[in-house]
């Protein structure tokens, strides 16, 4: 208790001091006492940590009971914490039990074996890499303590996270918009072959509509992301169906309206569910509808195709689509035709239900932006199929409001009840044990205004000086 006291009060001088010489640099002195505070508290733990490792190894009785003999004294280690690293040794002890040798504080504090990293820095340095590259995870998290290759095999490390539903009652909703797009991400280059080689991430959004924002800006009402560890697009369904079933009544679902480009992972989306209704992505509908119109100028090729879909006329489409092969004298614009047809003819309901006044507008594009595309392909960066699947699926857990957090990194091993019990009798043994009445000295030793931050501390110590420790 002697070094706890020493250490606070060696604090209580750096206040005393500012106190003197007053603040010439708020922000600066704000730094210092932030940096001070934090090495007080490691201080205090580490003291703490001390006082419990040679009550252990002085606890010769309750030693015998829990089978454990001495092997080694005072083994150092070291764990980063928010308040940095904290150094301390424990004391290494054979277990007659098992014939096992085990370090029984690590256990006590809860301390993960070979972990050289405190779980909440963990999901600390995670959360942030779901938003921006490893090195600037390490920088902000840690200030450059631990590397990239850390924050990466703490990714790896983490478990598969999937948002839940939120409330026990299932949402009653008329119409589900399913936003389906993918985003290509460059992966890294095997034995540095020439080329680039990509990745494709499908993603599925789901969505009860939009709401005007403002005149310019829409957004969509309660937005849940999905993308598959593994990019199956199989899993990724059967993921989006069993959120569906779970949230939503389904029952009263009048349609499920699935927005996309019509792309082969995405025609037999939701295949278990009746209401399906497939919607061509405005966005790529009249990008093909334009690229198309620039390669006949002057034949209004966009505007009379467009006309054929919002009167759903599919003879008129393939009469026009007819004429213009025949008055084709390239080989290229007659493969452009059939393109079009293949397109346009393949995916006809779909494209025509884009034109119908209750369609939702879409927003494919601008989904795959916001959750993937923002953190992995629009840097030149290349991505491991592993590091890609894990943080992936991380990022749209947070996208969907979830939280990584320290438990998340704890692993299923628990502390032995025997442990836990001396834990709970050296915490009992404390609380009569440490005198407070030093504070009162403390405060008259410093000639504080009453009601400065210090003086109303010292006193409220004082004050809880009986359960401060329970």
């Amino acid at each position: 208790m002697n070094k706890i006291i020493q250490h606070v009060k060696e604090f209580l001088d750096k206040i005393y001091l500012i106190k003197l010489e007053g603040i010439t640099d708020l922000d600066a002195t704000a730094s210092v006492l932030t940096e001070d505070s934090k090495e007080l508290s490691r201080k205090i733990l580490q003291t703490i940590i001390d006082e419990m490792n040679v009550s252990l190894r002085e606890d010769k009785v309750s030693r015998k009971e829990m089978g454990l003999v001495l092997h080694e004294k005072d083994r150092e280690r070291k764990l980063l914490t928010e308040l940095g690293e904290i150094e301390f040794s424990r004391d290494y002890y054979y277990r007659k039990e098992d014939g096992r040798y085990e370090y029984p504080l690590d256990k006590i504090l809860s301390i993960e074996p070979r972990a050289r990293i405190g779980e909440t820095i963990c999901a600390k340095l995670v959360t942030k890499a779901t938003e921006e590259s490893y090195g600037k995870s390490a920088a902000e998290v840690t200030g450059g303590v631990v590397s990239r290759q850390t924050v990466r095999n703490k990714i790896l490390e983490a478990p598969v996270l999937e948002k839940q539903p939120e409330g026990r009652e299932k949402r009653q909703v008329r119409v589900l918009d399913v936003y389906a797009d993918e985003d290509h991400v460059h992966m890294q280059k095997p034995f540095k072959e020439r080329g680039k080689k990509n990745k494709v991430v499908p993603l599925v959004t789901v969505t009860e509509g939009m709401r005007r924002v403002d005149k310019r800006r829409n957004e969509t009402i309660n937005p849940m992301h999905f993308v598959d560890e593994k990019m199956s697009s199989k899993d990724l369904w059967a993921s989006v169906e069993g959120y569906i079933d779970k949230a939503y009544d389904v029952e009263n679902i009048s349609a499920i309206r699935i927005h996309a480009d019509g792309g082969k992972w995405i025609v037999n989306g939701l295949e278990n569910f009746a209401n399906v209704e497939h919607v061509m992505d405005g966005y790529h509908l009249q990008k093909e509808l334009r690229k198309f119109d620039r390669k006949f100028n002057g034949k209004t090729v966009k505007y009379r195709l467009s006309k054929a879909l919002e009167e759903n006329n599919r003879d008129k489409a393939e009469l026009i689509l007819t004429e213009l092969y025949k008055d084709c004298s390239e080989e290229t614009d007659r493969e452009a035709v059939q393109e079009m047809q293949t397109y346009l003819l393949g995916n006809w309901e779909a494209a025509v239900n884009r034109y119908r006044s209750d369609v939702t507008g879409s927003c494919t594009e601008a989904q795959v932006s916001h959750v993937l595309s923002e953190r992995f392909s629009r840097d030149p960066m290349g991505w491991s199929e592993e590091g890609l699947g894990k943080l992936s699926k991380l990022r749209v857990y947070c996208k969907n409001g979830g939280r990584i957090e320290a438990a998340h990194f704890k692993s299923t091993y628990e502390c032995d009840e025997r442990y836990s019990e001396y834990a709970r009798r050296f915490l009992e043994a404390q609380k009569c044990g440490y005198d407070l009445s030093w504070m009162n000295d403390m405060s008259e030793r410093y000639v504080f205004d009453t009601t400065s931050g210090t003086q109303q501390a010292i006193r409220f110590l004082g004050r809880t000086n009986n359960s401060i420790f329970s």
